[in-house]
C-alpha cells in the first residue's frame, strides 16, 4: 500500500509546493495555478502515466482548479470525477490492481478514517497517522487478498515512519536537482539525507519481512466472502458515526460496549475472508511448462509438494508455486518429496528455500525429503545444504518409508537401493492413500525401472504420467496394472523432446485412461471427496 499513497504525496507534495511557491513570487493567483497545472500534468505523463499517479495528477488539478475558480473542493466528488476520467481513457483499469488499490487507499482516507479519528477522540498525531494507515489497510484488504493473497501488516507501522519523512526524501531530491546543475559535489551532499531515510525505509521493510507475524497469508477470497466483509465494515463504519452522531450523552459504559462490537464486526469479516475450508483431498498440478510441480492439500490442512521446477520456465517458485499457495492461503509446506535433482524437478523449490531463507516470503517449509541415494550428486548435497539453511528438516528415504498427514499417507516405492546410477531411474516414487482412493507418482523412471516395481504396486485411481509423457515410460505392461482412472501429464507445449509422445498418449486411452495436460489446460485440479473424484481445469476447454 505504501507505493500508491506516496505516489499521491509525490503529487501533492511537487504540485501545491511548486503552486505556493509560484504565488510567493508574485506571480498572481492564474498564472501560478496554470504553470503548476501543466508542470504537473507533464510529470505525470513523463513517468509512465500510471493509473495511481494520473489519479492523483487529476486530484491536484481538480484542487488547485477549485481554487482559481473559488469554489469548495470536496474530496469525493474530485475522487469520483477522476475514476470517471481515468476509465473514459482505459475501461480495463477497473480491472486492474493499480486502479482498485490507488482509489481505494484515497476511499479508505476520505471514508474511514474519519470516522475511527472521531471514534477515537484522540489528539495524538501518532495515533492519528496509525489510525489513517489502519483505515486504508481496512478497506483495501479484499483486494489486497483477490490479487496477491497476502497483506503486510507490518506496512501499517511503517507508515508511522514513512509518512511523515518521504517529504524530506522529495525536497532533498528536488534540491538536489537544482543544486546538481551549479555543483555536484554540493547535490550529492544536498541529497544524502534523502539516501539515508530511503536506505532506513528499505531495512525495515527486508526486517518486517522476515518476522512470521508481519504478513498475513488469507488466500483468494470469493466474491461472497468479500459481499459480507464490507457489508460487516460499513456497519461497524455506521455504528461508531452514529455513536458520535448522537447528541445526548451515553453512558461510558454503553459507548465502549457499542464500539467493542464494531470492532468485533471488523474483525469477524477479516475472519471470514481468510476461511477457506477444505473438505476433500486436493491434488493440484501446475503448470511449470517443462517440468513437473504438484501440491497436495488435505481436509486437516496439511500441504505437500511433490517437485517444483521447470526447465524452460525461470522462476517458477516466484511466480507459479508461491503464488498458488498463497492464494489458497496455505503458509507452511508440511513436506517436500523431490524425485529426483533435475532442474526441471527442482527449480523452484531451490527458489522457495532460497526466499525463505532470505525472509523474501513468510511461507516455511518444514520437511525436505530426498531419495536416499549411495553416490549423492553436487545438486543434491546443495539442495539439502539449502533446506537446513532455510529451517527445514531434511529425510533422505528409500523403499518401505511412510508419512501421514492426516487421512493422507505416503508410501515411498522407490528408489529401491539396487545400485542403479541413472538419476531418473533411481529417482522417487511415490504412492499417495487417502482412504479408498490411490495416487501415484512417479517421477521421470523409465520402463526397466517400472518393470521392477510390478509387484509392488496395484490399481490407482490417479497417475502423474511419468517423465512429462515420453514414449520411454508408461510402458502397456505397467498400465495394465495400474489401471489408472485419470492420468495428468505436465510438459510445456513447446518442447524439444516430443513430449507428450502419440505412442504414451494411445497406451493411456487404451488402458481406459482420461488424460489430462498442463500444457492444455494450466494447472490440473483433482478433487477427491468420499469416493467421487471431481476435475477442475484452470483453462476450460
Amino acid at each position: 500500500m505504501v507505493p500508491k499513497i506516496i505516489s499521491g504525496l509525490h503529487i501533492s507534495l511537487l504540485g501545491m509546493g511548486l503552486y505556493k511557491l509560484l504565488k510567493k513570487a508574485c506571480l498572481g493567483i492564474w498564472p501560478s495555478g496554470m504553470i503548476s497545472l501543466i508542470i504537473m500534468l507533464g510529470y505525470g505523463i513523463m513517468t509512465g502515466g500510471s493509473v495511481s499517479t494520473m489519479r492523483a495528477v487529476c486530484m491536484f488539478l481538480l484542487s488547485v482548479g477549485a481554487q482559481l475558480l473559488g469554489r469548495c473542493y470536496d474530496m469525493h466528488t474530485a475522487l469520483a470525477l477522476s475514476a470517471v476520467l481515468v476509465l473514459l481513457d482505459s475501461p480495463a483499469c477497473l480491472y486492474n490492481s493499480s486502479f482498485l488499490l490507488s482509489f481505494g487507499a484515497v476511499v479508505g482516507l476520505g471514508a474511514v478514517a474519519p470516522v475511527l479519528l472521531k471514534a477515537s477522540g484522540t489528539n495524538n498525531k501518532t495515533v492519528q497517522t496509525f489510525l489513517s494507515s489502519f483505515a486504508v489497510q481496512l478497506f483495501t484488504l479484499p483486494v489486497l487478498l483477490w490479487f496477491y493473497g497476502e497483506v503486510s501488516l507490518a506496512g501499517i507501522l511503517l507508515n508511522l515512519l514513512v509518512l511523515p519523512t518521504v517529504g524530506v526524501v522529495l525536497a532533498c531530491g528536488a534540491a538536489g536537482i537544482l543544486a546538481g546543475l551549479v555543483c555536484l559535489p554540493l547535490a550529492w551532499f544536498i541529497v544524502l539525507p534523502g539516501r539515508i531515510l530511503l536506505i532506513v525505509y528499505e531495512k525495515l521493510c527486508a526486517l518486517a519481512g522476515r518476522l512470521p507475524l508481519c504478513t498475513w497469508i488469507g488466500g483468494v477470497p470469493k466474491v461472497w466472502q468479500i459481499v459480507i466483509y464490507y457489508g460487516l465494515l460499513g456497519a461497524a463504519l455506521f455504528g461508531l458515526w452514529k455513536l458520535e452522531k448522537k447528541k445526548e450523552e451515553k453512558k461510558q459504559r454503553g459507548k465502549i460496549l457499542i464500539k467493542a462490537v464494531c470492532l468485533f464486526a471488523m474483525a469477524a469479516g477479516a475472519g471470514i475472508l481468510g476461511w477457506h475450508p477444505l473438505d476433500s483431498l486436493k491434488i493440484t498440478c501446475l503448470d511449470v511448462g517443462q517440468g513437473d510441480g504438484i501440491v497436495v492439500e488435505t481436509p486437516e490442512g496439511y500441504c505437500f509438494l511433490v517437485d517444483g521446477g521447470s526447465s524452460n520456465k525461470s522462476d517458477v517458485g516466484q511466480y507459479q508455486i508461491l503464488p498458488y499457495l498463497k492464494s489458497q492461503g496455505i503458509s507452511h509446506i508440511d513436506g517436500i518429496f523431490i524425485s529426483h535433482t533435475d532442474d526441471d524437478h527442482i527449480s523452484g523449490v531451490r527458489q522457495i528455500l532460497e526466499y525463505s531463507r532470505d525472509g523474501l516470503t513468510t511461507v516455511r517449509v518444514k520437511r525436505l525429503f530426498l531419495p536416499k541415494w549411495k553416490e549423492r550428486p553436487g545438486a543434491h548435497k546443495d539442495l539439502e545444504t539449502l533446506a537446513l539453511s532455510a529451517g527445514a528438516e531434511v529425510f533422505h528415504v528409500d523403499r518401505g518409508d511412510l508419512f501421514r498427514g492426516g487421512r493422507a499417507e505416503f508410501s515411498v516405492l522407490a528408489p529401491l537401493g539396487d545400485g542403479e546410477e541413472d538419476s531418473n531411474e533411481n529417482g522417487m516414487v511415490l504412492l499417495l492413500r487417502y482412504g479408498e482412493f490411490k495416487g501415484l507418482f512417479t517421477g521421470d523412471i523409465g520402463e526397466e525401472r517400472e518393470k521392477k516395481l510390478l509387484p509392488y504396486i496395484g490399481i490407482v485411481d490417479f497417475l502423474k504420467v511419468g517423465h512429462h509423457g515420453s514414449r520411454y515410460s508408461t510402458s502397456e505392461v505397467f498400465l495394465e496394472k495400474l489401471r489408472p482412472k485419470i492420468g495428468v501429464i505436465s510438459c510445456s507445449d513447446s518442447n524439444t523432446y516430443g513430449h507428450p509422445s502419440p505412442e504414451t498418449i494411445e497406451r493411456l486411452e487404451n488402458a481406459g485412461c482420461q488424460v489430462e495436460y498442463t500444457m492444455k489446460n494450466g494447472a490440473i485440479t483433482i478433487k477427491v471427496k468420499e469416493k467421487m473424484i471431481f476435475i477442475e481445469r484452470f483453462v476450460k476447454e
